[in-house]
């Protein structure tokens, strides 16, 4: 089963980045233009700053001014990258002079909301693509949880970590952060897909934020052409037409 998924998500991830290629907003073509402001990647679970790139450049192409998390491996104690990323956030505004805008895939977006939550008067906005803001790891389907389980469980082997590391039972604090409300001057939106073969789609729904389907899997929605498009409406702050409660 879990090969399967892992096949069909590969395959789906081919199709979808075909698909941007030939599509003009891949190459930043009829989509609102950007104002020039910072906005930070933050990669998904086992993903590092490499998977984002056709995201950060296409950001660039439309005219905003991408910056990478620092992450080259997304695995290890959640509660620590959200205090370095959001040390760096902190920097990047104060270079800026503007607050920043966050993208997170998957994980990306559960740190991001944390990030937010921790550093008001930095973030500027989160936008969450397939992100289980609503439970953590429980928001993940039960055929994929004990194979990410099983990852977080390989880090903690080689650290010192304690047991609970990485999840919502660590004594660390991490689960007040990630489910911590978005501060009242940071707008949050959430993308999700629901053929999501990772995340339950009900857990990536803010009840109280903006939230908007695509089609596609998980993995692809990095380089999904509808992402791309509700991202540049969504950051131009104009309307978008098919929201979903």
């Amino acid at each position: 089963m879990l090969l399967q998924l892992t096949a069909s998500a590969y395959f789906d991830f081919l199709q979808q980045f075909a698909s941007l290629a030939r599509d003009p907003i891949g190459y930043g073509f009829g989509v609102p233009r950007g104002d020039g402001r910072p906005i930070l990647l933050i990669p998904g679970f086992t993903a590092g700053d490499w998977s984002l790139g056709t995201l950060a450049r296409w950001l660039g192409r439309i005219g905003y001014k991408p910056y990478l998390s620092g992450i080259d491996l997304n695995v290890g104690c959640p509660r620590r990258k959200v205090e370095l990323v959001g040390w760096r956030v902190e920097k990047i505004a104060r270079e800026t002079g503007q607050r920043v805008t966050i993208i997170g895939h998957s994980l990306g977006g559960v740190l991001g909301r944390a990030i937010a939550a921790s550093n008001p008067a930095a973030v500027r906005e989160v936008i969450a693509l397939g992100s289980p803001i609503r439970n953590g790891w429980t928001g993940v389907h039960d055929q994929m949880r004990p194979t990410l389980e099983a990852i977080q469980s390989f880090w903690q082997t080689f650290s010192s970590a304690p047991e609970n590391c990485g999840t919502m039972e660590c004594s660390c604090g991490i689960a007040e952060a990630v489910f911590a409300p978005t501060p009242p001057r940071c707008r949050f939106s959430a993308i999700y897909t629901r053929r999501d073969e990772v995340v339950q789609w009900e857990a990536c729904i803010d009840d109280k934020a903006s939230s908007y389907e695509v089609p596609g899997l998980h993995v692809s929605l990095i380089v999904n052409r509808e992402v791309f498009r509700l991202l540049a409406t969504i950051l131009a702050g104009a309307e978008v037409e098919h929201a979903a409660a």
